[in-house]
């Protein structure tokens, strides 16, 4: 499975066939889909499309019930969910599961590798199909992921403001991961692993003095609700989460169903680059209307020296596992894009 790009270079030819795709005759099929996110995030929105999409172009036959914010599991459970089959599809990002897919959860995982939500794509693109080692490390959990979502760049909204790189010593910073841990004590300040259901709270209560998100990101989580000083402080943006179907459900599915699935799949693609700009200028919009100050980050070259290479060093941590092969194509690859 390609359909990261060379379904892609395909598309002028699956849109001609769009119309012969609307008249077949599908199978009824009614896929249960366990989501991590709310819906109004905007990589939700996109997942929510694509649903409504296969409803219609189907003809009814075949949808996708959508379970928003972790309504059929915690984030840390959906990827077993789904390898197991007790779902679908879902939705999670693989850099919440390093042990288990180390490679998949690399785009997800390292600060300031990658620069925009378009460089993430790029760079996850050519992973998937360059790689051969992607495809295999998702079958061994049994699931086969589609459309990669990108993320825009993460920034830091926090209860007290962030005026130097100064302010950030000592400071505890949401965190996830294993790497941006490491960026977060390279600057002083103090890594608390939080997971989505517990954004809110964590930050209203002060568990955390600071949430690391992108904007948009924030706004779905209504934390401008609860902390009132944003930073424009810049740790790179981050691949999401695909969509990861069952192995065992993606095989099973007729030709002319997977057919239709990656032909969304790359419409939907495109339209995710879309809504991450609209949606984080809507997020700036609605966090400044309550009453968020947004202050410049005067430091950000001064921050950016003070963390390592982040590809540098998940490369020494591969050559000590004894994948070193893989990890210099890997790196190699990325620095392509």
């Amino acid at each position: 499975m390609r359909i990261l790009g060379k379904t892609i270079i395909g598309l002028a030819a699956s849109l001609a066939c769009a119309a012969s795709a609307m008249a077949q005759d599908y199978p009824e099929i009614n896929l249960r889909f366990g989501h991590f996110a709310p819906p109004t995030a905007s990589h939700a929105q996109v997942d929510a499309w694509f649903a409504e999409q296969l409803s219609e172009r189907s003809g009814g036959k075949i949808t996708q019930e959508i379970f928003w914010s972790g309504a059929v599991g915690k984030a840390g459970e959906l990827l077993d969910l789904v390898s197991q089959g007790a779902v679908d599809i879902s939705a999670v990002p693989a850099s919440y599961f390093p042990a288990e897919i180390p490679l998949l959860a690399t785009p997800s995982s390292l600060p300031l590798a990658l620069k925009s939500p378009q460089n993430a794509q790029d760079v996850m693109l050519a992973l998937w199909n360059e790689i051969p080692e992607f495809r295999e490390e998702a079958e061994g959990k049994n699931v086969h992921p589609l459309m990669f979502h990108s993320l825009n760049t993460y920034h830091l909204l926090c209860r007290n403001p962030v005026r130097s790189l100064a302010d950030l010593k000592g400071m505890k910073i949401r965190s996830q991961g294993e790497y941006i841990p490491q960026a977060l004590d390279a600057i002083g300040a103090v890594p608390v692993t939080v997971l989505p259901g517990e954004f809110y709270e964590s930050l209203q209560r002060g568990s955390v003095d600071c949430m690391l998100l992108p904007w948009d990101l924030m706004t779905a989580f209504k934390l401008e609700e609860v902390a009132k000083y944003g930073s424009t402080i810049n740790f790179g943006a981050l691949i999401s989460n695909p969509q990861w179907y069952n192995l065992d459900r993606w095989n099973g599915f007729p030709d002319e169903v997977r057919g239709l699935l990656e032909e969304i799949a790359v419409e939907a693609h495109e339209l995710d680059l879309e809504k991450l700009k609209e949606s984080e200028q809507a997020a700036i919009d609605k966090m400044e209307a309550a009453g968020v100050e947004i202050i410049e980050f005067p430091d950000q070259a001064e921050f950016e020296a003070a963390l390592p290479d982040f590809l540098e060093v998940w490369q020494e941590k591969m050559d000590a596992a004894g994948k070193g092969d893989v990890a210099g194509r890997v790196v190699e690859l990325w620095r392509a894009q």
